[in-house]
């Protein structure tokens, strides 16, 4: 039983259907999301409120948009970009990248050339039970582009870093030149996030300074600066300012830290999670590096999430990054423990762990596939009305059960105001004049 298990948890096969699978479960979840809120304002443009039918369009419309709405105008060049496309192409891609992130995760965890498939399985089912705002922040359009997707990015650019530190192995010349450069983009996508990035970069470079006398490469520093300059394009955006800074005075910002704080401990088990982990990495004499590692990514996260405490307003959906990287310290702590006696009973208890959170998949996807049949009706419709001539439609707004739905906690039609933006703007994507909601 002992060695079954063993080789189950090392199996590249079984890593690669688990893959599949996630792949499958995400495209399926991806199909029955329709375009919701901020899909149809990111169809028209931010210059001119032109419909955008072209790239070319998107361009001025991102000049306005650093104007009027905030500066992230890496991620919303890609939202409105895939507007463009079949909503099929946005499925696949956006199914890609999450198990890409699950992946990610497991490969920071694990190691190059090494495979656990339990431990991906995990991850990936730990998503589904612990992020706020399922629905918005992995299968809304414009929520995905913005968060699943630096969630990948992110870690992404992360791992030469934690590769160099653990594992004393650096990239070739080639890839470091196109990480280099790929670290500005990165740091124009997220503000949280690139503070994250920033936070994990200066706690690697200190601890390799204090317990191995190690100091950064040219090519770390490079990308530090060229992360931070993204940063501040995104940050000296009119919008920023004006849309989405908080109130800066002392008893704002300690009310919004204590906000940030209780959102947070919505992690709990997994935080609970880390605590054991750790104890026993100790206990079973866990490599210093390891376990170092483990704590910079806990501080990353911390310092995702404490950030907001300086923005506007604090979402679900704005935890991703901080959701990340905790999953991520608890894996590399997780990973490193199955190689040592007493496996066993770690990874049965994790494939128990698995088990139980796969109901949530379960509750999930009915509201999922709920919700894109009361969707599907109203474009029914829609179009039946214009077809009649009626240019005005009453529509009925339906209210998910769950957060797994991409509509949840999302301005999909306002029933108190016709004008509201929501309103506006479906009219708008379907040429009709008005929408009345009830």
């Amino acid at each position: 039983m002992g060695k079954t298990l063993r080789n189950l948890s090392r199996s590249r096969l079984l890593l690669a259907f688990v893959c599949l699978c996630i792949f499958g479960m995400m495209l399926l979840c991806n199909h029955l999301t329709d375009l919701v809120a901020d899909d149809y304002r990111y169809c028209f443009s931010y210059a001119d409120g032109a419909r955008i039918r072209s790239v070319r369009q998107i361009l001025p419309s991102m000049a306005a948009h650093r104007q009027s709405m905030n500066g992230r105008v890496v991620p919303h060049f890609l939202v409105q970009l895939f507007l463009l496309l079949p909503k099929g192409i946005f499925d696949g891609i956006n199914s890609l990248f999450f198990v890409l992130l699950v992946w990610l995760i497991h490969r920071l965890a694990v190691g190059k050339g090494l495979a656990n498939p339990v431990l991906a399985a995990l991850v990936f089912f730990s998503f589904w039970a612990f992020q706020p705002d399922f629905g918005q922040v992995f299968l809304w359009l414009t929520g995905s582009v913005n968060y699943l997707w630096f969630g990948a990015l992110g870690v992404l650019w992360l791992l030469p870093l934690v590769r160099s530190f653990r594992d004393d192995t650096e990239p070739s010349a080639a890839l470091r030149v196109w990480y280099v450069l790929f670290s500005f983009p990165a740091g124009a996508y997220s503000e949280n996030g690139t503070v994250a990035l920033a936070a994990v970069w200066f706690a690697l470079a200190l601890l390799d300074w204090i317990f191995f006398r190690r100091r950064p490469a040219r090519w770390k520093i490079l990308a530090l600066v060229l992360l931070l300059a993204g940063f501040a394009y995104m940050m000296t955006a009119p919008a920023e300012t004006v849309n989405k800074s908080a109130e800066m005075s002392l008893p704002v910002l300690f009310s919004n830290f204590l906000e940030t704080g209780r959102m947070y401990l919505r992690f709990w088990p997994l935080l609970l999670a880390f605590a054991l982990l750790y104890a026993l990495a100790l206990r079973r004499g866990v490599e210093l590096k390891v376990r170092l590692l483990a704590l910079v990514l806990l501080f990353g996260s911390l310092a995702g999430q404490f950030v907001l405490s300086f923005a506007l307003y604090c979402a679900g959906r704005s935890m991703h990054i901080a959701l990340v990287l905790l999953l991520a310290a608890d894996a590399v702590l997780l990973a490193r423990l199955y190689d040592l006696p007493g496996r066993n009973a770690l990874i049965l208890a994790s494939c128990v762990a698995v088990v139980c959170m796969a109901r949530c998949f379960a509750v999930g996807l009915a509201d999922i596939r709920d919700t894109h049949y009361l969707l599907r009706y109203n474009e029914e419709l829609i179009a039946e009305c214009a077809a009649n001539g009626e240019r005005v439609v009453q529509l009925p707004r339906p209210y998910p059960r769950t957060r797994f739905s991409a509509m949840a906690g999302l301005g999909y039609l306002n029933v108190e105001d016709p004008n509201d933006w929501a309103n506006e703007y479906m009219a708008k994507y379907y040429g009709i004049d008005g929408i009345i909601a009830y």
